[in-house]
């Protein structure tokens, strides 16, 4: 109900009980319970009366940006998904509550990006032992580039420690606990490949866009070494 109320101001508790299927009296206890929770609902009579919450309720309560925020949510479904032994439950129910005061335009910007963020396989143990804390700044570049669907240069180091310099659109992350990679179409190659988060020394992100394919690039390059992947 309070999503309703931030998404349609002016919403009347007759349309709130004939959308939720319920009688008017229970939605004026409905909106007690919430007053009682804090929720600022607020009402007016008249032409261009009705409910609301007040305009400063939802993310500015808590002073986040919306790309802190997006990675906010982000971050939770990620953990959600990993299977946390503890704490699992509280996780699920924080993603929630934050989506629950983002904009619909924002909620709608959050699906398909979660889509492309893949869960796969633990890394073997070779992998996790080889593994680094990648570089702060070439991470929030990728990451920027990764949300915006922007082309990215970046200097890589490969397996056997040469670096190169590469041309990236970066359309998935592929997370092999601890392990993060990206699935990029390599203008190099001219094909999908994989890159290993922690080798990036450089990130440049470019101003030319790129169109997401999740299910077309990399996905069949880890089909064919049976790497099997769910979207968070």
């Amino acid at each position: 109900m309070a999503r309703e109320l931030r998404d349609r101001p002016g919403i009347t508790a007759e349309m709130l009980a004939e959308e939720f299927g319920v009688s008017p009296r229970s939605i004026f206890r409905d909106l007690d319970r919430l007053r009682d929770r804090g929720y600022p609902v607020e009402s007016s009579r008249g032409r261009g009366g009705g409910l609301r919450l007040r305009g400063n309720w939802g993310l500015g309560m808590v002073q986040l940006r919306r790309e802190e925020a997006l990675c906010a949510l982000l971050a939770l479904a990620v953990a959600e998904r990993l299977g946390l032994p503890m704490f699992g439950h509280e996780t699920a129910r924080a993603r929630r509550k934050l989506a629950d005061v983002f904009p619909a335009s924002e909620r709608r910007r959050l699906a398909p990006l979660r889509e492309r963020i893949l869960l796969g396989s633990p890394a073997s143990p070779s992998v996790r032992a080889s593994y680094i804390t990648p570089d702060g700044p070439a991470m929030r570049s990728l990451q920027a580039a990764f949300v915006d669907e922007r082309v990215v240069t970046a200097t890589y180091t490969r397996d056997d420690g040469t670096t190169t310099r590469r041309r990236l659109e970066p359309h998935a992350l592929l997370i092999c606990w601890p392990v993060w990679y990206v699935l990029a179409h390599d203008h190099l190659r001219q094909e999908p490949r994989t890159f290993r988060l922690d080798r990036f020394e450089r990130v440049d992100v470019e101003t030319q866009q790129f169109r997401s394919r999740p299910q077309d690039i990399g996905l069949d390059v880890l089909a064919r070494h049976g790497v099997r992947v769910e979207p968070v």
